[in-house]
């Protein structure tokens, strides 16, 4: 299994990163790599709320869903995502840091298959992806008034 940790500090409050980042809609919007992305389970998200969509990844894409683990507004939200034979479980935590948050994202990322021979290819490639977007995010939301 393989780790990766970012954080990134954004300059809006804990509750609108919270809303923002947890928000399917959203992903999109912050995450290269997910050119689509949807709940769909009914009702407010939370623990067992279902997502589905699709990841590009060295070069191909991919179909994933994920159900979410953990959901506790504003400070912690995870999910587990299913994307063929690589498995990660997403952990998000949002610390407040005087008017502004400190996100940081822990996937916990297991590739099984022939996908287990390219694991350090798949942990750099998800590595620069979550940095990436987690400086778009920090972008999207600093833009906002």
């Amino acid at each position: 299994m393989v780790k990766i940790v970012e954080s990134v500090e954004i300059k809006r409050p804990i509750d609108r990163v919270f809303a923002y980042s947890t928000d399917a809609q959203n992903w999109p919007r912050w995450q290269s790599t997910i050119p689509e992305a949807e709940r769909t389970s009914p009702g407010p998200v939370r623990i067992g709320t279902t997502f589905r969509g699709a990841i590009r990844m060295m070069g191909r894409r991919m179909k994933w869903t994920a159900v979410a683990t953990q959901y506790e507004p504003p400070g912690k939200f995870g999910k587990d995502i299913a994307c063929g034979p690589v498995t990660t479980r997403q952990h998000n935590t949002y610390e407040a840091l005087g008017g502004g948050t400190k996100l940081t994202i822990v996937y916990d990322v297991k590739a099984g298959g022939l996908m287990a021979l390219f694991s350090p290819f798949v942990e750099s490639s998800m590595r620069k992806a979550l940095r990436k977007a987690l400086d778009n995010l920090k972008a999207v939301l600093e833009a906002q008034p």
